[in-house]
């Protein structure tokens, strides 16, 4: 009964977010609001509050369960050669995107409104993101197989990394850039990052990537 019960509210917890990325999709940050989001759920509001939280721990949930999409997708297409990784990572990250645009670009514009606008100073899940997992652990692949010397900290690439992406995240959340241009300006920071640290042989080859892009 314990297990049925689990089940039961964990599908109306889902149910319930998937409504409240629509609402995002349609109307935005402020058309967000726990009375019509349990009124087209289909409950109430602390049924809201007990299955996910408030407002705030909605968006959270959103990008945490985003995080946990690509993170799966990307482990579905593994093993795969660490200098291809970085291609691997992006093409996944905007095949998922592409699957509902509008979804995922306000999911991310009403992330970034609560983070201005909160006190807590939270960049709600970006220092948990699967991408920097990934990074790290391709850089420390590359260093292990010799692609790398080892003259510049692992973490500090990472960092570069992460960097050059969140911008180009942004800018395609804002419509600046296409989903496309995110996907090529992330793996530009890749190999940049990369480069700077690489063996000739590999460094020839990431320059090759770059001119590609």
């Amino acid at each position: 009964m314990a297990d049925t019960r689990t089940q039961n509210m964990e599908k109306r917890r889902e149910r319930t977010l998937e409504q409240a990325r629509k609402v995002l999709a349609d109307g935005g940050f402020d058309a967000l609001n726990l009375r019509d989001l349990a009124e087209i759920s289909g409950i109430t509001v602390p049924t809201i509050y007990n299955l996910i939280g408030n407002k705030a721990e909605i968006l959270k949930a959103l990008v945490m369960g985003t995080f946990a999409k690509f993170e799966e997708s990307l482990d579905s297409r593994l093993p795969c050669p660490t200098e291809q990784l970085p291609l691997l990572m992006m093409n996944t990250l905007a095949d998922m995107i592409g699957s509902d645009e509008d979804s995922y670009r306000a999911t991310a514009l009403a992330t970034e409104r609560l983070e201005m606008e909160s006190e807590e100073g939270s960049d709600y899940g970006y220092r948990r993101a699967p991408l920097r997992k990934f990074a790290r652990k391709m850089l420390l692949d590359a260093r292990a197989e010799g692609l790398l010397k080892g003259d510049i900290d692992s973490d500090l690439l990472v960092e570069q990394v992460i960097g050059i992406h969140q911008i180009a995240f942004r800018d395609w959340a804002h419509r600046a850039i296409s989903l496309d241009d995110l996907r090529k300006q992330s793996l530009r920071g890749f190999y940049i990052a990369l480069s700077a640290d690489a063996v000739p042989e590999f460094r020839t080859q990431l320059v090759a990537q770059l001119k590609k892009l």
